[in-house]
């Protein structure tokens, strides 16, 4: 019996130093912990317009849903990547809530190349001047999204992009 009780307490022991942090789980955003090839898994937009008619407002929304993935990105140490591959996307456009544009697009890329920086205490990447919030980074995966909210020629704007990406 004394010996079950030590391999009992030596198990209990070695599962809390185990488990005791989870602080090697954490990645931190930085290019060297990026660079590597990475493969689009989601991709969805929306961009909505609320224009005022003589105290009525009229919304206009359009949304686009990605599929049929076959995107390579390779992000590089430096601060460049490179995309290559295609994906289709389907798009909807509805105003006052009434459909008025609908159907699907392939969206090609050929070597296209830019340049990124990351920010970890911000947990940010900015792509070519546009910044997206990174909401999951680890060894796998990487999500982020960006909005927009800004007011042009008296229209009101709400834009939303959200892409996942695995290695």
């Amino acid at each position: 019996m004394k010996l079950l009780k030590s391999l009992f307490v030596l198990f209990v022991a070695v599962s809390i130093i185990s488990c005791s942090s989870d602080d090697s789980n954490q990645y931190t955003l930085n290019n060297a912990n990026l660079s590597g090839t990475h493969s689009i898994t989601m991709l969805n937009s929306s961009e909505t317009e609320t224009t005022n008619v003589n105290g009525l407002d009229i919304v206009t929304v359009s949304t686009t849903v990605g599929d049929t993935f076959q995107v390579i990105i390779v992000f590089s140490e430096d601060g460049t990547y490179a995309i290559n591959g295609e994906y289709r996307i389907g798009y909807v456009t509805t105003v006052a809530g009434q459909i008025v544009n609908e159907g699907f697009e392939i969206i090609d890329f050929t070597n296209e190349t830019g340049n990124y920086t990351t920010n970890d205490s911000l947990m940010e990447i900015e792509f070519d001047g546009e910044t997206y919030d990174v909401t999951l980074f680890n060894a796998n995966e990487l999500r982020m999204v960006t909005q927009n909210i800004y007011t042009n020629n008296g229209i009101d704007h709400l834009d939303v992009f959200e892409m996942r990406m695995t290695r």
